[in-house]
């Protein structure tokens, strides 16, 4: 079969369980980032050099190990555009092979005022300045900067679009993830207020805290929709949630849940499906994601028991993953074959799963690739809808 062939049969899998039908196959998602760095025998900075270099160490994998997609390809960290703005928000590791995010969070309390008063300007005259050095330099050094930073996104996502056609048709491998949407609290966690002033801030100015969210629901729906009229349910819109999991049950449904819930709800208004990092465990937030249309959410399961999950949320949200890293590391080829059947049996029975590693694959230690290439092998082999 050609790869024009394979990549449309792989897309129709993934189009076909997100909708909670039986296809063909149970299709397998790549959980792969920077893990295929050190599979290819390469470094960071030398995929940093040559896009065409990239491309190449990302693709590697997909030659040797069956999957049906990935979530994303390539780097999904514009390094250059921060180094030009004089920023080391993400770093090379020691090993040469992985990133290091630094957590820079200038915002303080005492600017929630300002931010709830124009949050976009409050961003642009305050944060910019005090997470770019370069931006904080006088005119015209200052503007060299800005132009210097919009060249090199222009170029980040040129290599985006670039990895997307090489892996479709080189391996007829379709990248699951499009768009990017983040929620509201998860935006001033991650780039205002940083891990200690969130989790402060919920219990000494909670009323500034939903004031802030509640600014930011209308600018978190722009940054998926861009715009668009309508969206495509694939590929998906990307959110990763990070905050979830250091929060209550309580918290989560008066902080999070109110402001998140209404961008997911115009993304699936504009016709979108959305792929979320279910980091952590969510059992304590299962009856607010079952208040979610059925067929619209795909949640990534991290360290939920999936049995559990496929019973109670599965005919609503469509649960990927199931596959224990740690198992694959240091199990058996038969221990995680094992495991790898049980859960198809239980998981794949009407559609709405894909198969997948539990964790993201980052590092060279994380997984024992034969283990790897074994189960991948058996789940395509195995996982046929009769």
């Amino acid at each position: 079969m050609d790869t024009a062939n394979m990549y449309e049969e792989r897309v129709k899998r993934f189009v076909t369980t997100t909708n909670h039908q039986e296809p063909d196959r149970v299709p397998i998602l790549s959980n792969i980032e920077t893990w295929a760095v050190s599979y290819a025998e390469s470094t960071i900075t030398e995929c940093l050099e040559s896009h065409e270099k990239e491309i190449e160490v990302f693709a590697k994998p997909f030659g040797d190990i069956y999957f049906d997609g990935t979530l994303g390809f390539t780097l999904n960290r514009a390094m250059k555009l921060y180094s030009k703005l004089g920023s080391n928000a993400y770093f090379v590791s020691q090993d040469g092979t992985t990133l290091q995010h630094s957590e820079i969070s200038p915002m303080q309390a005492s600017d929630y005022d300002a931010f709830i008063d124009d949050p976009l300007m409050f961003t642009y005259n305050t944060i910019f300045k005090k997470k770019y050095p370069e931006l904080s330099k006088p005119y015209p050094e200052n503007k060299q900067a800005l132009k210097a930073a919009a060249l090199e996104l222009a170029d980040f996502g040129l290599k985006m679009q670039k990895g997307v056609a090489y892996l479709k048709e080189t391996h007829g491998v379709p990248v699951t993830a499009g768009n990017y949407v983040i929620s509201p609290l998860d935006m001033i966690f991650d780039y205002y207020r940083g891990f200690g002033g969130t989790l402060t801030d919920l219990r000494r100015y909670p009323d500034k805290v939903k004031a802030a969210t509640e600014k930011l629901v209308d600018f978190c729906i722009g940054l998926a929709i861009g715009g668009a009229s309508k969206l495509e349910p694939f590929p998906w819109v990307f959110t990763p949630l990070h905050i979830p999991n250091y929060l209550s049950a309580k918290q989560f449904g008066e902080f999070y849940w109110p402001f998140y819930k209404r961008v997911l709800l115009a993304l699936h208004e504009k016709g979108a499906k959305v792929y979320a990092f279910l980091e952590g465990n969510w059992e304590n937030f299962y009856d607010y994601l079952l208040e979610l249309p059925k067929n619209f959410l795909i949640g990534a399961m991290e360290k939920d028991d999936i049995f559990r999950a496929k019973k109670i949320i599965g005919d609503t949200i469509t649960i990927a993953g199931g596959m224990s890293l740690n198992l694959l590391r240091y199990g058996t080829k038969e221990e995680c074959i094992d495991h790898a059947k049980k859960v198809i049996d239980v998981c794949a029975p009407g559609g709405g799963y894909i198969f997948g590693t539990n964790l993201v694959m980052l590092s060279k230690g994380d997984v024992n690739v034969e283990n790897l290439k074994a189960v991948n092998e058996f789940v395509h082999n195995y996982g046929i809808y009769k």
